[in-house]
């Protein structure tokens, strides 16, 4: 009885670790989508009304934004290539911009998935090309 209790929990506690792994790793997978850039002001904002939250903040797209339980929340951004509007090689080569999620991307006009602050896009691209292909994640 004993031997059986002892593999049950040990069979339990394998499963556990396997269940936190895997989520884990899918909080913290890269997504690739499209960024673009919106000019000051930048407030009022969905998620902070009119808080200045700084430069170095962005908008998502609808399904991203998640009815508003992405605000507040930081996202790494890295420009992967362009989108053949505007530069053709846009990409900064300075790392990723980390980002704090500060409002929603109007459905209709949202152009990309992330729409990064003029700051925060100039920071990994050149603002010339409007649009660019990126890897994210939270």
């Amino acid at each position: 009885m004993a031997f059986q209790l002892k593999n049950f929990s040990l069979a339990l506690i394998s499963v556990f670790i396997i269940m936190m792994s895997l989520l884990c790793s899918a909080a913290s997978a890269d997504s690739s989508g499209t960024a673009t850039y919106y000019t000051p002001p930048y407030m009022p904002s969905a998620c902070y009304g009119f808080e200045d939250e700084g430069v170095m903040i962005a908008a998502l797209s609808e399904g991203l934004f998640n009815g508003g339980a992405a605000c507040g929340q930081y996202y790494q951004v890295t420009c992967v290539s362009g989108t053949n509007q505007g530069t053709p090689h846009p990409c900064l080569g300075n790392g990723p911009v980390t980002v704090k999620i500060v409002d929603k991307c109007p459905a209709g006009s949202c152009r990309g998935t992330i729409d990064l602050s003029q700051e925060a896009f100039a920071s990994i691209a050149d603002t010339a090309s409007g649009s660019i292909n990126i890897h994210f994640q939270q």
